[in-house]
């Protein structure tokens, strides 16, 4: 293939014509959300969150001595569980949890935010600048910059890289330009409280009841687990595999870098809200993780398709190439 559509990016979109003669143009009118599917994943996610709760307990009733085990098992599907469903704030983010975008809102910060102590107005403009600013210093979503090393999972696993991400996102909110009548917006607003309150109290209300495995088990998911998710995935979906640990990124335009992961459970699960699909998100990021499928298989049918392929790769297979001891 010729060196100018080595990207998507490369391809006008008026020009793209799949085998069959469609325009793309023509059936990019076709691509709505699914609403129905969207609230499936979003409620599958919860009740997800229930039945590993409801497993911590039943384990802590009737096998005790199995606690360390419920625990560890426990923390893993908590904190896994957590990163899936905050998936969804993205889509939230681009107007996709309903047609109307006050309820898209209400919506997602009754389902997702709560969970997560965010509030989707101030998410949506620090992740509208990761688009505008992807693989350039300007990056407000930038875990790309650092290289995958030992370091990297332990800062993760730690909360270190937590505290860098709220840090940063303060930071963006603050010194974006507000009028002089308007109070500056902060991430640690009533969102911030209510989900500190209601982890806080399933973390305590299950103590107090004896269901450690529970508590404990919510805890390190919350805390520790869906943290590490996050930041890894998000360096698996941006960081180049010619970048160097040696050069510093938020400094050196990284370039960008986008990929797709396939549609296996993992693909689907930790990538989850079309996140599996990243190369055609940020392509065109306002089409539904819904329809990204539909998007793929027509795309697959036009000049696009070795484009597609040639980013086509799997989250361990990135793993295993990004991964440096340091």
């Amino acid at each position: 293939m010729d060196r100018e559509l080595q990207q998507l990016e490369d391809l006008k979109r008026d020009q793209i014509l799949s085998v069959s003669g469609m325009q793309y143009m023509d059936f990019r009118k076709s691509l709505t959300p699914n609403y129905p599917v969207v609230w499936r994943d979003i409620l599958s996610g919860h009740l997800a969150l229930i039945i590993t709760a409801a497993g911590a307990v039943l384990m802590d009733i009737y096998y005790p001595s199995w606690r360390v085990l419920t625990i560890i098992v426990s923390a893993f599907l908590f904190g896994y569980i957590h990163q899936y469903i905050q998936l969804f704030f993205h889509e939230a983010a681009h107007f996709n949890l309903a047609k109307d975008r006050k309820k898209n809102d209400r919506l997602a910060n009754f389902f997702i935010g709560s969970l997560v102590g965010q509030d989707i107005k101030f998410y949506r403009p620090i992740h509208l600048m990761h688009h505008r600013h992807l693989g350039t210093p300007e990056d407000t979503e930038h875990s790309y910059f650092d290289a995958l090393t030992v370091r990297f999972i332990l800062e993760s696993l730690t909360g270190i890289r937590v505290i860098k991400v709220l840090t940063n996102r303060e930071k963006v909110l603050q010194s974006r330009p507000t009028p002089e009548t308007e109070k500056k917006k902060s991430t640690f607003g009533s969102q911030a409280i209510i989900g500190g309150l209601l982890n806080a109290a399933i973390v305590l209300t299950s103590a107090w009841l004896g269901y450690w495995s529970l508590s404990i088990g919510w805890t390190i998911g919350f805390l520790i687990i869906f943290p590490f998710f996050g930041s890894v995935r998000q360096l698996l979906e941006h960081r180049s595999e010619s970048a160097l640990s040696s050069i510093d990124y938020s400094k050196v335009p990284h370039g960008q870098t986008n990929r797709m992961f396939g549609s296996g459970i993992v693909a689907s699960t930790l990538g989850a809200a079309g996140f599996n699909r990243h190369l055609l998100h940020h392509w065109e990021m306002q089409i539904s993780y819904t329809r990204l499928r539909d998007l793929e298989k027509f795309l697959l049918a036009t000049q696009a398709a070795e484009i597609l392929k040639r980013h086509n790769t799997g989250y361990f297979r990135t793993f295993k190439r990004l991964f440096t001891i340091k």
